[in-house]
């Protein structure tokens, strides 16, 4: 009982980023960031025929986007 509302008091410090005046959550912002790199990366890979490398695609995307995601967050929040 007692770490359930050490948990609930502990978890309003989110992190926030300004974005023209309105906040938004810092997580948001590393999900847009990691899905754009993870993207340009993709295209990238395709253009320089790595991308026979990525295979297969079904796990080697998502395995990007959540690198490229966790990477963008331990980079600019940690």
């Amino acid at each position: 009982m007692f770490c359930g509302m050490l948990a609930i008091l502990k978890s309003g410090g989110d992190p926030l980023v300004n974005v023209a005046g309105a906040y938004f959550p810092a997580w948001l912002a590393c999900l847009l960031i990691g899905l754009i790199f993870t993207w340009g990366l993709q295209a990238l890979a395709s253009r320089s025929r790595f991308a026979e490398a990525l295979k297969p695609g079904i796990i080697m995307v998502p395995a990007l986007f959540v690198a490229s995601t966790c990477g963008t967050w331990l980079l600019f929040f940690s």
